[in-house]
C-alpha cells in the first residue's frame, strides 16, 4: 500500500515537471508572437531602409570612386606637368630647356633696353624719334653782335621761333633807342632720316609761317624803338637741314657749318656730349643746341679754408681750372682744359693768358652727377706749391669738387 503510494506520487511529479515544461514553452511562443506581430513592419521598414541604405552606400562608392580616378587623372596630369620641369635626376631642379627659354627672354629684354638705351646715346635706329631726345633749344648767332635766331623744336617737329637783331646806333626823330629787327614765326620739320653716318641724320622743312607775314617790310615806332618786320634769318634758301648728333667728326661738316659751330677747343675731333648742330644746307647755317642739364651749364669748386679751386667746363674755348688763395687774391694758377665732357684719359694742359705758359697732367672723374675728382701734375713745373689748396707733395694735387648750386 505504501509503495503504491509512492509510486502515485512519482507520478504526479512527473506530470506536474511535464506541463510546467508546456506552460513555458507555450508563454514564450505566445511573447514571441506577440513581439513578431507588433514589430513586423518595424522589420519590413528597417530591412528596406536597409536596402536603400546598401545602394546609397553602393553609389557613393562608385562616385568615390569615379572622383579617385579623377584625383588619379589630375594627379597623373599634375605629375606629367611636373616631370617636365624635374630632371631626370628627380632632384626638382628647373629643366634646362625652361631655364634657357627663361634665360633667353630675359636676356631678349636686357638686350631690348640696351639697345634702346644704346640708340639714345647717339647711334639710334631707323625709327627713333631724334627730335625727343634732342634739346627742345636752339640758337642761331655769330656770338658778335646783338642779334639771334632762336627756336623751340617739340618732339613732332613743330617749332616755334624768333629773330631779332638790335641796332641801339641807328637812332632819328621818334626812336631815341635804336632800331630793332624783328620777325615771329612757326614751322614743321619731316620726321629725320639716318645717313651713312651714325652720328648725322636728315630732315626737310615742311613749312615756314611768318607770323606777321603782311608786315614784312614795315616799320613801326613803339616805346621809343623802331621796329622793321623782317624775315627770319637762317632759314635763306631752307630746304634739307642735317642734324649732328654728339660724337659726330667735326671733320664731316663743311666749312661753312663749322664756321657758326661754337667748339673752338684744340684738339677736340668731335661733337662734345650733350651737343647737337641743325645745319640749314640750302643756306649754309647752323644753329647750336646744348641740353639743359648738360655739364656745360654747370660749374664745380672744392673749398680748403679760405683758398679754393674753380672748375668751370665750357666747349668754347675749352674749361678752366683756377686756384685762388682767397676771395681778395687773383688766381694764383689757371689752366686750359680742352676736355669733351666724359673722357677720363689724362690730358696735357697748359696755363691759361701765359706767353710762356707752365704744363701739368690733369685727370677729371667722374664721381657721381655733382661730384668730380681732379688730379693735377706738374710737368714743365714739378715745385708749384699746392700747400694752400691741401697738397702735400710739391707740383701735386688731388681734390673731389661738387657742383655748385644755382640760386
Amino acid at each position: 500500500m505504501e509503495k503504491r503510494s509512492n509510486h502515485t506520487r512519482l507520478s504526479k511529479k512527473i506530470l506536474s515537471l511535464i506541463l510546467c515544461t508546456l506552460l513555458i514553452t507555450g508563454c514564450t511562443d505566445i511573447s514571441l508572437g506577440d513581439k513578431n506581430d507588433g514589430n513586423s513592419q518595424d522589420v519590413d521598414t528597417s530591412s528596406e531602409e536597409q536596402s536603400q541604405d546598401t545602394e546609397s552606400v553602393t553609389d557613393a562608392d562608385e562616385h568615390n570612386e569615379s572622383e579617385t580616378d579623377d584625383s588619379k587623372s589630375s594627379l597623373t596630369s599634375t605629375s606629367l606637368v611636373a616631370s617636365s620641369t624635374d630632371n631626370e635626376d628627380g632632384t626638382g631642379k628647373a629643366d634646362k630647356n625652361s631655364k634657357d627659354s627663361k634665360d633667353s627672354k630675359d636676356s631678349k629684354d636686357s638686350k631690348d633696353n640696351k639697345d634702346s638705351k644704346d640708340s639714345k646715346a647717339g647711334s639710334a635706329a631707323e625709327d627713333e624719334n631724334i627730335f625727343a631726345i634732342m634739346p627742345d633749344f636752339f640758337y642761331f648767332s655769330s656770338g658778335a653782335g646783338g642779334w639771334s635766331t632762336d627756336i623751340t623744336i617739340s618732339e613732332d617737329g613743330s617749332f616755334d621761333g624768333s629773330y631779332y637783331d638790335s641796332d641801339m646806333g641807328d637812332t632819328g626823330e621818334g626812336y631815341p633807342n635804336g632800331t630793332m629787327y624783328v620777325c615771329d614765326f612757326t614751322g614743321k620739320f619731316d620726321v629725320p632720316q639716318p645717313t651713312d653716318d651714325e652720328y648725322i641724320y636728315t630732315t626737310k622743312l615742311l613749312e615756314l609761317t611768318l607770323r606777321d607775314a603782311d608786315k614784312v617790310g614795315t616799320t613801326e615806332i613803339e616805346d621809343d624803338t623802331r621796329y622793321i618786320y623782317t624775315e627770319p634769318y637762317g632759314f635763306d634758301d631752307a630746304d634739307e637741314f642735317l642734324i649732328y648728333l654728339p660724337g659726330a667728326s667735326l671733320s664731316a661738316m663743311t666749312e661753312e657749318c663749322l664756321s657758326w659751330v661754337d667748339v673752338r677747343m684744340d684738339g677736340i675731333e668731335k661733337l662734345p656730349v650733350d651737343y647737337y648742330v641743325l645745319y640749314n644746307v640750302g643756306g649754309a647755317e647752323a644753329f647750336n643746341g646744348i641740353k639743359d642739364d648738360s655739364i656745360w651749364t654747370q660749374d664745380f669748386q672744392y673749398q680748403y679754408g679760405d683758398a679754393y679751386v674753380n672748375f668751370s667746363p665750357a666747349y668754347y674755348m675749352g674749361s678752366h681750372f683756377s686756384f685762388f688763395v682767397d676771395n681778395d687774391s687773383p688766381a694764383a694758377l689757371s689752366l686750359s682744359i680742352p676736355w669733351d665732357g666724359v673722357s677720363e684719359e689724362t690730358m696735357e694742359c697748359e696755363e691759361s693768358w701765359e706767353s710762356d705758359p707752365e704744363t701739368y697732367y690733369v685727370t677729371i672723374k667722374k664721381k657721381d652727377d655733382e661730384t668730380y675728382i681732379i688730379t693735377v701734375e706738374g710737368i714743365s713745373d714739378k715745385e708749384f706749391d699746392f700747400s694752400p689748396w691741401g697738397g702735400t707733395e710739391p707740383g701735386k694735387f688731388s681734390a673731389e669738387f661738387v657742383l655748385i648750386e644755382s640760386d
